[in-house]
């Protein structure tokens, strides 16, 4: 990977839940699809209410705590919205970071086996093939699978025309 493709996060690093901690959910797995959002207009409704409900909301028979949750819930909204923008980049940022230093470590350690190998070879050492066997095996576990497999498909093939 190119240096060019990789950047320094510069958020805060920090999003702060607690204040309203108490107020999160979790909903369950394939259940948020099944919850209502906010309509467009929503912020003028709650505007006329704040203006309505101190004079008319008595003679309206609405009940004051019923207008109180929804001032909580546009608050506890307000306050999750704040927070959205950072959590998210710093969720992205967490996911590309732990990509990035995992292709790193795995480079590092493929070039680590590569030079036990070569040392090996090289100073007729084959006490280090066994001290370092399972970086070596780690390096090379892919490119063993992709051999079985080839040579599974062809005992396939081989046995396929005798069954015909």
């Amino acid at each position: 990977m190119s240096e060019n493709a990789i950047g320094k996060y510069t958020g805060k690093g920090v999003v702060d839940a607690m204040p309203f901690k108490h107020k999160l959910v979790d909903v369950k797995q394939g259940e948020l699809s099944r919850l209502k959002r906010s309509k467009p207009g929503c912020a003028g409704v709650l505007a006329d209410l704040a203006a309505a409900m101190p004079e008319h909301g008595n003679a309206a028979r609405i009940h004051p705590d019923c207008y109180a949750e929804i001032v909580e819930a546009a608050q506890t909204l307000e306050q999750i919205r704040a927070q959205r923008p950072e959590a998210d980049k710093l969720a992205e940022v967490l996911r590309e970071s732990e990509a990035y230093y995992e292709d790193k470590l795995e480079g590092l350690i493929s070039r680590l086996a590569k030079t036990v190998l070569d040392t090996a070879k090289d100073e007729n050492k084959p006490a280090l093939l066994a001290t370092f066997e399972s970086a070596i095996q780690y390096r090379t576990q892919y490119a063993d699978k992709g051999v079985a497999t080839r040579r599974k498909n062809q005992q396939n093939a081989d046995e396929a025309p005798s069954e015909a």
